[in-house]
């Protein structure tokens, strides 16, 4: 099927949303599609095209087709009768353009509200009564249907049609219908259209939230009796309940008006231009303190732009019925700028349907959007240069964005004065496919992300190691959070037995875990380092790695190359001679050739080490690093991550305990797994004790891992859903104080 010739060369990012292109289609093989983001957009049922292109021949944004081609319209203020104008949005003047069709017969197309007022669609009316349907700004994309028929087959009946809509909608009706004496188009300033499905979640989180009868009875965004010439939400249920804000009041204006919420095609419009698509173009006349004083009543004035002879001819046949004033465009986009140019996009705009899309109320979503807040502040080493490192971050992240929490990655902090430049690892290639990470802050500046943050989680690994201490203070023990923000410790790990600092250390070290709202580590040694060095209680979870399943990591390894299968994939950080002649003494027992991957932040050194130039496999990417492993045949490693990936994958095994970088781990997991029998301390043991011809029942295993991973899972959803009370300590306002004099101190220096 030729995919040249229909609706699908027209991409997201502009197709509008019109729907011309289901209402042409004879073949029935378009439908318009609510996408995640709660837009429509149209898809094409395969079987039943025919690829004739009659869906782009309709389309305005193959072309933008028929416009006034005026680029000097005549401009006007225009109020209609106080009585039409206290029930419209600005002045009242579309309800006589409306009002003056009807009464010559003909109908009016327009936007309306269904029934519950959780949705809005263009419909048809022909009575003065109906009108009230069509009145007032409704800020949300209106569902065309079939209107476009509907219209088309009016006009074949002679009868006069006045059409008002977007400027895409109005693109969208005179290219489908052609030219037409009977139609004429009202289109309107529009600063873009705001997502259906966040206008519901609007609905239901803000404007319903204190009421127990979720029915509407009445909705408006511009209510004049309660809240005059202005921006607005107003609503009552069936029951009475009633909300009424003002714009300053209400997060919807925050995201409309930001650009928040819109259509993607809205931030980049091509119709939100002179010449506008309209006969007749209508808005809010806000630059109503450039015109005389008596107009600037409070109750609402139009602005007008006459774009055709046909807008001119029914201007002018209703000019009894208004009070008008010429002015100019110039004077008209002022304070009204899309009137000749289109919005722009916010750049946050992606992220706050994400906040949506994982269940956030529109407040939230749109705060966390346009302050770049977060629900956790992540601290650890997911920027280091150990393939290790990065995946257990990784592991640990992807779980806490499954259950919908908001994540920043905290960027590795420097001294005042330093400026070291971050280089372009693997790890920060991944990181940037991934994650949303902080700006790099000084360790004086951290104190400032405890306004985009909630809450903050110390991450696994070896951040609690005592030269970690040495070398960043006690960041890895958040120091610089307030009281007033939850912190959390999972999986965090000592390295070792014991904790080995000087008593000055230990004393910050231990007030600063007494802070923490929860505490786990990822080895039994740290269950009791942080009881009986610290007197903080803890519990041991397992690391982040097993909290996810194995689909995690195999969707990482995806359309990932490997050099080839049926291979022992050895990862080694601790290169020596006996590890590499057991290597190649195995490689001939096993029949299985060697891919060898080394340490990332080892060098030349361990490659001399090594000396295997013809396995080797340099400069690997994550995503690789972790495709090398799951495909293999054995596993050969010093690594401990490399060890539990090795059982999430269920490899056949044999890990050198690594002594040097920390023993607690490999005794920890070994137990849970009772997989000693695949640890040696020796690497002749594996020759030895012929270790590499252990079969794992890794079906034992899994049940072993079962328990450990649903009580890991629930230590974590516990301690981040605990409620934390909102209250400082002596510790905060201390911090504060010294900050305060910091800054005075500085400026008496400057």
């Amino acid at each position: 099927m030729k995919k040249n010739n229909d609706i699908r060369i027209i991409s997201i990012k502009e197709c509008v949303g019109c729907g011309s292109c289901v209402n042409i289609c004879h073949q029935n093989a378009i439908r318009m599609i609510e996408n995640e983001e709660g837009f429509l957009f149209p898809q094409i049922i395969e079987k039943e095209c025919i690829s004739c292109g009659m869906c782009l021949s309709v389309c305005p944004c193959v072309d933008e087709g028929i416009s006034s081609y005026n680029l000097r319209p005549d401009v006007y203020a225009a109020q209609a009768s106080d009585e039409l104008r206290i029930k419209s949005s600005s002045g009242g003047v579309f309800s006589v353009f409306a009002g003056e069709i009807i009464e010559k017969g003909g109908i009016v197309s327009g936007a309306a509200y269904t029934s519950d007022y959780r949705a809005v669609h263009h419909i048809i009316i022909d009575k003065n009564n109906e009108l009230e349907s069509l009145r007032g700004s409704k800020y949300l994309q209106s569902d065309m249907g079939e209107i476009y028929k509907k219209i088309n087959q009016m006009l074949k009946t002679g009868r006069k049609v006045l059409f008002s809509g977007t400027p895409c909608q109005v693109a969208a009706v005179r290219k489908f219908v052609g030219e037409n004496e009977n139609l004429i188009t009202i289109d309107i300033i529009c600063h873009g259209v705001p997502s259906p499905k966040a206008y519901r979640n609007f609905l239901d989180t803000v404007v319903l939230r204190e009421s127990n009868e979720k029915r509407i009875k009445e909705f408006s965004f511009r209510n004049k009796r309660k809240h005059g010439w202005a921006h607005s939400v107003y609503a009552v249920t069936e029951d009475g309940y009633e909300y009424s804000k003002n714009r300053y009041e209400t997060s919807w204006y925050n995201a409309f008006l930001n650009i928040l919420n819109c259509r993607e095609s809205c931030g980049n419009c091509r119709f939100n231009k002179i010449p506008r698509t309209g006969d007749i173009t209508l808005g809010d006349f806000w630059a109503i303190d450039k015109l005389p004083k008596e107009w600037d009543d409070g109750k609402g004035t139009s602005l007008v732009c006459v774009n055709t002879k046909k807008g001119e001819q029914l201007f002018k046949e209703v000019l009894c019925l208004l009070k008008t004033l010429e002015t100019s465009l110039d004077v008209a986009k002022n304070k009204n700028g899309n009137l000749i140019i289109s919005s722009t996009t916010h750049p946050n705009r992606d992220r706050f349907f994400e906040l949506i899309k994982k269940g956030n109320s529109f407040d939230k979503s749109t705060e966390y959007a346009l302050k770049r807040k977060f629900d956790i502040g992540y601290v650890g080493w997911w920027y280091g240069k150990n393939y290790g490192s990065v995946l257990t971050n990784y592991a640990l992240w992807y779980y806490l964005n499954s259950l919908n929490y908001t994540i920043l990655m905290l960027e590795w902090p420097i001294h005042k004065g330093e400026n070291y430049e971050i280089e372009d690892t693997f790890s920060r290639r991944f990181a940037k496919k991934n994650y949303e990470m902080s700006i790099r802050r000084t360790y004086d500046d951290l104190y400032n992300l405890n306004w985009f943050c909630d809450a903050f989680v110390v991450g696994s690994d070896q951040l609690w190691n005592y030269w970690s201490t040495k070398n960043n203070g006690s960041y890895f023990f958040l120091d610089f959070v307030e009281d007033t923000k939850k912190k959390v410790a999972y999986a965090t790990s000592f390295g070792h037995p014991t904790y080995g600092a000087p008593k000055h250390v230990l004393k910050h070290t231990g007030y600063h875990l007494s802070r923490f709202d929860a505490v786990s580590v990822r080895e039994k040694d740290g269950v009791d380092i942080c009881r009986k060095t610290f007197g903080v209680d803890a519990v041991q979870t397992l690391d982040p790695v097993f909290l996810n399943k194995s689909e995690v990591y195999e969707k990482l390894c995806e359309g990932v190359k490997v050099q080839s299968y049926g291979y022992i994939f050895a990862y080694i950080l601790s290169p020596s001679e006996e590890k590499r002649n057991v290597l190649i003494r195995l490689s001939e027992l096993l029949n299985k050739r060697i891919v060898l991957v080394l340490d990332a932040a080892g060098g030349e050194k361990n490659k001399t080490i090594m000396n295997m130039p013809n396995s080797l496999i340099d400069n690997l990417e994550v995503e690789e690093w972790l495709s090398y492993l799951y495909r293999s045949d054995y596993v050969y490693t010093d690594s401990f991550h490399a060890l539990c990936f090795s059982i999430i994958f269920h490899k056949r095994f044999t890990c050198i305990a690594n002594i040097r970088r920390g023993i607690s781990r490999f005794n920890t997991i070994m137990e849970i797994t009772e997989l000693y029998e695949n640890m040696v301390f020796d690497p002749k043991d594996i020759l030895n004790k012929k270790t590499y011809l252990n079969n794992i029942d890794y079906d034992r295993v899994d049940d072993l891992l079962k328990p450990q991973i649903y009580n890991s899972k629930r230590w974590l959803n516990n301690a981040l859903k605990k409620n934390k009370p909102a209250r400082g300590s002596a510790y905060d306002l201390l911090v504060d104080k010294i900050r305060m004099l910091e800054e005075r101190i500085e400026k008496l220096e400057k």
